[in-house]
């Protein structure tokens, strides 16, 4: 397998068009430390038995690459006969306008380290994790890491996982790697080994102790058994006979209807005969009858306790859950929350009427706490809540206000974060974007022309926002152009596609790096920067022409006669050979060895190329071409690129 490692942006997966989204997906990574505005690639797609089936390349622009993370990227392309796609990097933008440039003579073929799903992968994945495909190898060259990622081999970090490649060999090699489990696994065994020692060794002093305890409680039960018959043979002669009528006493009592008197009898009875059953029925009738008369929260709170005390009585624990209930409704009704939410804690959860009534509790205590402007209180209980859609809309309500608090003093940034927290609540949207729009008007009135034209660009459509950022874009733009900042000029026109002027003088601007590249020799970027000038406009043409031509002579040498063919044919060649005498017989000499057809009868498919060129013409000045609609500066859009 190939590789160029000079490459900075390295194509992770590909997936392929369906009929809902015609087009391919590559999940690309930026293995560089400066943000990838665009990148170009070439696709191969292939058949079920690997054969090529079509090639297709491709630019994405303002890609927002940012260093050592994933960016996507999608390729427009129908879905068709092929079944796999093999997608190469060959050409990546920075955001500072440097470029790079795939060049064959830096591949370096290297052999893929990935294991296949198996003991050997699960016992590495266990030592160095799930991101780790193989073990490390070194081959000529380059070193290949962990991860899978090859690299070259005096660079001493992986560029992919930033693994050192020392500590990788080290630690993560077959031998390493299985060193450490077996180390493992002799330390588990000899833990499990010391942990059943000690059980048994444990479980032999239990057994002793319980054996000695149990002859020593055996000769005391009995000692025991004898003194209790003794007792009992007295105690039956003088107390039976007494507690026998205390019971009926007590049971008059009960009858009578005084179950306060009737339960001091039972309770001085003991366990004698039923007395302890027929005390608890005493307690049941007293504490049903004060939860009769109760009528306030004190005398509410008093029954429910006396009620719970029978816990082995359901009808009383129901009761008392009522009582409860009743209780924290009329504590909520004066105003007193904390009391009424304490006032059901016994009450059981899955009660519906508790969970209805909590709820009623704490939405009352955060409305009474948003009033007293304690937001984050409020906030804390109603996030508690869960996914009510009441405490939800209060919630965003404890946000919403603190920042037209923030908004009314100024602080546009704290405004503007609190507002994006809760974008779908009332006009926050629109309240944020005036935020950016007071924030740029402010930036602008210091000075601050840059910040405060992104700004206007953060507020949308609020008022005069986008006029706004227009003008100051372009100001920055034409004060750029007087500095000779060239580049940073033509990035700022080429963002205001929709403004006339703007593209005007992207235009000039253009075509003098154009002369600049071809004078430097980078005729490559010289047609990339032609590319939508008419010809007719200031020797355009000409320019065009010139570096097609020596591009294309670069390219023969190189051999690359598919190149020669494809950069010659759009050319005048017949009104240029008056210039370049042996034009058409390295056209021809191009097609024969390419393989291709010189003068084709039928159209070929559209394949990208810098544009026909006419004749050289004379420095002329025509009208500026229409400018097409696209979408609004510094938005992160893909264009349709080249195919």
């Amino acid at each position: 397998m190939l590789i160029d490692l000079t490459c900075p942006a390295e194509i992770f997966r590909t997936a392929l068009p369906t009929e809902e989204m015609p087009a391919a997906a590559l999940t690309l990574f930026n293995l560089s430390g400066r943000i990838i505005a665009s990148v170009e690639v070439s696709l191969r797609m292939k058949d079920e038995k690997g054969r090529d089936t079509d090639q297709l390349a491709y630019r994405a622009r303002a890609l927002n690459g940012r260093p050592h993370s994933t960016f996507l990227m999608t390729v427009p392309c129908s879905p068709g006969k092929f079944r796999s796609i093999e997608a190469t990097v060959e050409k990546v933008w920075f955001s500072d306008n440097e470029v790079w440039r795939r060049d064959p003579a830096n591949e370096k073929e290297y052999t893929p380290n990935a294991l296949p799903v198996s003991p050997a992968l699960t016992r590495l994945r266990f030592a160095a994790g799930e991101t780790a495909v193989g073990w490390p190898s070194r081959q000529e060259g380059l070193w290949v890491c962990i991860c899978g990622r090859p690299n070259p081999e005096g660079e001493p970090v992986c560029a992919r996982c930033s693994r050192v490649r020392d500590e990788v060999f080290a630690a993560f090699s077959p031998e390493a790697v299985e060193a450490g489990i077996s180390l493992r696994e002799r330390q588990l065994d000899l833990s499990s080994r010391s942990v059943r020692e000690d059980t048994i060794r444990l479980q032999r002093i239990r057994e002793e102790e319980f054996n000695r305890k149990k002859k020593k409680n055996s000769r005391r039960l009995r000692l025991a058994l004898c003194l209790a018959l003794c007792l009992a043979l007295c105690a039956g002669v003088l107390f039976y006979g007494v507690p026998g009528f205390r019971l009926l006493a007590g049971r008059k009592a009960l009858g009578d209807g005084d179950p306060e008197k009737a339960r001091a009898i039972f309770a001085s009875l003991g366990s004698f005969a039923d007395a302890r059953e027929q005390a608890e029925e005493c307690e049941w009738l007293s504490a049903a009858a004060l939860a009769e008369k109760a009528d306030t929260p004190e005398a509410l709170e008093e029954a429910s306790a006396a009620l719970r005390k029978l816990s082995g009585r359901p009808e009383a624990m129901e009761k008392a859950d009522e009582l409860d209930l009743v209780r924290s409704r009329l504590l909520l009704a004066q105003g007193k929350r904390t009391e009424a939410l304490a006032a059901v804690e016994n009450v059981p959860e899955d009660a519906e009427e508790k969970a209805a009534l909590v709820r009623e509790i704490r939405l009352a205590e955060s409305r009474a706490l948003i009033d007293q402007e304690k937001y984050e209180e409020a906030r804390a209980i109603l996030q508690e809540m869960g996914g009510d859609p009441e405490a939800a809309t209060l919630a965003a309500e404890c946000l919403y206000r603190p920042a037209l608090t923030l908004m009314a003093e100024g602080d546009w940034d704290a405004a503007i974060e609190t507002f994006s927290r809760i974008p779908d609540h009332r006009d926050s949207r629109e309240m944020a974007l005036r935020c950016h729009y007071h924030k740029a008007r402010a930036l602008e009135d210091a000075g601050n022309t840059e910040e405060a034209a992104y700004e206007y660009l953060m507020a949308g459509d609020t008022e005069d926002a986008k006029e706004r950022m227009t003008d100051l874009t372009l100001a920055q733009a034409d004060e750029l152009l007087a500095q000779g900042s060239l580049k940073e000029a033509h990035a700022l026109y080429a963002s205001l596609p929709d403004n006339e002027e703007a593209v005007k003088k992207d235009r000039s601007v253009r075509l003098i790096l154009a002369k600049n590249a071809a004078d430097d020799r980078e005729f490559t970027l010289a047609l990339e920067l032609l590319d939508g000038i008419p010809d007719d406009y200031q020797n355009a043409g000409t320019l065009r022409a010139s570096a097609s031509w020596e591009k294309a002579r670069i390219a023969a040498q190189q051999e690359d006669w598919a190149q020669v063919a494809d950069l010659l044919r759009p050319l005048d060649r017949q009104a240029l050979r008056s210039k370049y005498r042996n034009i058409e017989n390295l056209y021809l000499e191009a097609c024969e060895k390419a393989g291709v057809e010189a003068y084709p009868t039928t159209p070929e498919p559209f394949v990208w190329t810098p544009g026909a060129t006419p004749p050289p013409a004379a420095d002329t000045e025509t009208v500026t071409p229409a400018v097409s609609e696209s979408a609004p500066p510094f938005l992160v859009t893909e264009d349709d690129g080249h195919a």
